[in-house]
């Protein structure tokens, strides 16, 4: 069962390179697996099966920790997955059997550990987006505490080396594992299909250049906040317009010009709230809503977006790249977003007209 995950799991990861903790993965299944066919010779070739047997269980181990760390996007620690095997050769597998059994379910629960804390802090970084995630987290910790019992109570219990493979305790021990290995593994495997589903309708709502929301998203963020309207709550539309973009492109090139668009990008996001939704909207043009906002946080916003651009940008095209910015106010429990868009679209023309590199209300 072990090999026939190891290869599902590769088959998968063969079409789909970008999940590369599923490399990861399949490498551990393929340790566990030859450790099973390892132990299969336990009292007929004892140094394949206790001392390559245990070491390919630990770096199985080793490698499933790799695994949530890469989906996790943590740094690759390569070399740490095969400590735990390694600490095994150096001379562990000599000592008395209470003792290697104790340390084997000890350096397992350290890598178990290790990969319950990634699987949760990514759940966590993604606001507990991936249930899955969540699940694998907790199979993982509850795997870890029992191996940490194991290793704290095999010194109390009566171990016969000589019938070690037929006793109670190995059948346990492996009827416990296998159910282990059979739901964390389609569980891996549905949690990295799971977050590339995530990922594509991510990049699906976001502009491939500057990294905000694209059109799509903001129509969306537009819909949610239709629905949570009330009649005490005010928001506000934000648009703005790179002003001389044309002429930047023509006389500094479009590579300058891309990176006039990704400095606003980076320069507006840093000064909206997290509740907030910017998005690209058009060649030059973005849009922010802000939800909630009275008319003093909007025009506020914009302002402190509009310096901030002149600052960032003034090392590009010579300072000519700076924004013009139209505000709106968006009230009512049933507001029209559709019409304060454009209320704010004719305020930001208005902007233009009078000079440029301004803000303007759409009630002035």
């Amino acid at each position: 069962m072990l090999l026939l995950l190891c290869a599902f799991i590769y088959v998968i990861w063969r079409s789909d390179e970008e999940a590369r903790e599923l490399c990861w993965w399949a490498a551990a299944f393929l340790m566990a697996g030859s450790s099973a066919f390892c132990f299969a010779f336990r009292n007929q070739i004892e140094s394949l099966s206790i001392v390559l047997g245990n070491a390919l269980m630990l770096w199985s181990c080793g490698f499933l920790w790799t695994g949530a760390a890469v989906f996790a996007d943590r740094p690759l620690r390569s070399r740490s997955a095969l400590l735990g095997g390694l600490v095994w050769l150096s001379g562990l597998w000599t000592q008395d059997i209470h003792l290697r059994t104790a340390a084997i379910a000890a350096i397992a629960a350290i890598y178990e550990i290790m990969t319950a804390y990634e699987l949760f802090s990514y759940n966590r970084d993604q606001n507990g987006r991936l249930v899955l995630a969540r699940v694998a987290a907790w199979a993982t910790a509850l795997q870890a505490g029992l191996d940490v019992i194991l290793s704290v109570s095999v010194p109390f219990l009566e171990i016969d080396a000589a019938h070690f493979t037929s006793s109670s305790f190995t059948k346990y021990r492996w009827l416990e594992l296998s159910c282990y290995t059979a739901v964390l593994g389609f569980t891996l495997i549905a949690l990295s299909k799971e977050r590339l589903a995530s990922r594509r309708e991510i990049a699906a709502m976001s502009d491939p250049l500057t990294g905000v929301a694209n059109r799509r998203a903001f129509d969306r963020a537009i819909e949610r906040a239709t629905k949570s309207a009330s009649a005490d709550q005010t928001s506000a539309v934000l648009v703005f317009d790179l002003d001389n973009f044309k002429d930047i492109n023509d006389r500094f090139g479009h590579a300058v010009g891309d990176h006039v668009l990704t400095v606003f990008g980076e320069t507006a996001t840093r000064n909206i709230r997290a509740s907030d939704t910017l998005a690209r909207i058009g060649g030059e043009e973005f849009a922010a809503l802000l939800y909630p906002a009275d008319q003093k946080i909007a025009l506020a916003v914009a302002e402190r977006i509009r310096l901030a651009f002149i600052e960032e940008a003034s090392f590009l095209a010579e300072g000519q790249a700076t924004v013009s910015v139209g505000v709106a106010l968006v009230e009512g429990r049933a507001p029209d977003y559709r019409e304060t868009t454009r209320a704010a679209d004719a305020a930001l023309y208005r902007a233009k007209a009078t000079g440029r590199n301004r803000v303007v209300f759409a009630g002035s």
